[in-house]
């Protein structure tokens, strides 16, 4: 294995704890409304609590990692949000709740901006879409596999505990950050001469075909391109539909299907594995079949998600449902996937960790509205679940109707070096 694979399988390991710390909540929210006395409206706020602080910090933590490479700022953001996730199970009202909720979405918030810089500076254009699509999967594999973990967890000892035991887990990944990411690959101390030939032969077959202009942007010219601003509002409307089916998908299926939680857990499970092909193959994809038409792999993703979502929610039989879900799913991961081959292609080395967390701003906020506004929607309907999914349904389309009228791609010249490892 290339030293850069193993860079990036070390960051997806830390990914996936992640997500697996940020959707334990999920399966505990039944669990927690209960013994909090909380309402789906007070539920729903704690939960975009998170994504408050998770949104604020997306640039801060690619400013910092622009600043002072994306190793130390992975590191530390890694060792700030396992306390707060551990200290989650030792909240005992509403506004401490919310206060360490909103301080773990800090810590995860300084994330993502770092590791789309070390994308950035180990992969080259030609395969850089690829690994940012590898990296994603996290997205999908995370709930995926939180369900299967958590479950027997509250089951055993309830969700104060799985807490404290997501804290460690946590722990195992700062350690690893620190000995197997490196800023640069000239940085790593385990790379071969070979390899990082091969990898300076591709960044400078890069230099010859890239803008020009925009190689050598401030973060204040970037930010004055209407192309940025176009993607921030793109993924802040798909990320409404993701995170909203995330956040609301195990309380559904217990209260609206019917499951126990043992069942609800396997339920919320099996869709985010197809999620997670679709997530994984929609890089290739981009790359192979889509260059130069990126937009129109989103679009088609975007629209099959949205109405296979809508199958899903509409149906009775649960057998049918599950099948509805778990393609839903398959096209909407497909499209998140698809949607970040743009930013991190469009935005240069030397910003990609700002202006990817500028983008992926609009993304969190995203996830802030969203929990917010299905709690809200449910209560307000009387309890009517579907009806706050309905909001997932439209969102998701006005993303593909904001990419199809306003996204232009440049025709990308791609210098293929050859493989000398």
């Amino acid at each position: 294995m290339k030293t850069k694979h193993k860079v990036i399988s070390v960051v997806m390991f830390c990914y996936l704890v992640a997500w697996l710390d940020r959707m334990a909540i999920s399966m505990a929210l039944p669990s927690m409304m209960k013994e909090l006395n909380m309402s789906p409206t007070m539920a729903g706020t704690i939960m975009s609590a998170f994504f408050l602080g998770y949104a604020a910090f997306q640039m801060p933590g690619g400013i910092l990692s622009d600043k002072i490479g994306p190793r130390k700022v992975i590191t530390g953001a890694l060792a700030w949000w396992s306390v707060f996730t551990a200290f989650t199970g030792a909240c005992t009202s509403m506004t401490s709740m919310m206060v360490t909720r909103f301080l773990f979405g800090i810590g995860e918030g300084v994330f993502p901006g770092p590791v789309w810089r070390v994308i950035g500076n180990w992969f080259s254009k030609k395969d850089r879409a690829t690994a940012n699509s590898f990296i994603l999967t996290t997205v999908a594999l995370g709930p995926a596999i939180t369900p299967l973990i958590v479950a027997p967890i509250l089951i055993a000892y309830g969700w104060r505990v799985m807490f404290y035991i997501l804290g460690l887990a946590g722990a195992v990944c700062v350690v690893a950050s620190w000995l197997y990411i490196a800023n640069t690959p000239k940085e790593h101390k385990r790379i071969t001469q070979a390899e990082l030939d091969q990898h300076n032969a591709e960044v400078a077959a890069d230099a010859l075909t890239s803008d020009k202009v925009m190689a050598k942007a401030s973060l204040g010219q970037l930010m004055a391109s209407p192309a940025i601003w176009i993607l921030f509002i793109s993924v802040l409307t798909l990320t409404i539909t993701i995170y909203g089916y995330l956040t609301w998908l195990p309380a559904y299926l217990i209260k609206v299907r019917g499951l126990s939680l043992a069942k609800a857990g396997i339920a919320a499970s099996i869709p985010f594995f197809f999620a997670a092909i679709g997530m994984a193959v929609s890089g290739w994809l981009s790359d192979k079949y889509f260059r130069n038409n990126r937009k129109y792999l989103v679009i088609a993703s975007e629209l099959l998600g949205a109405f296979f979502l809508y199958q899903f929610f509409n149906v009775a039989d649960m057998a049918t449902a599950q099948i509805y879900q778990c393609v839903a799913a398959f096209f909407l991961y497909m499209a998140l996937g698809a949607i970040w081959t743009l930013p991190v292609l469009m935005i240069p080395v030397h910003l990609m960790g700002s202006g990817s967390g500028f983008v992926n701003t609009g993304g969190q906020l995203g996830g802030f509205l969203a929990p917010l506004a299905i709690g809200f929607m449910i209560d307000y309907f009387g309890g009517d679940y579907v009806a706050g999914f309905n909001v997932l349904i439209g969102s998701s389309i006005i993303s593909a109707a904001i990419v199809a009228l306003f996204v232009k791609e440049k025709k990308e010249v791609v210098n293929v070096v050859e493989e000398t490892v």
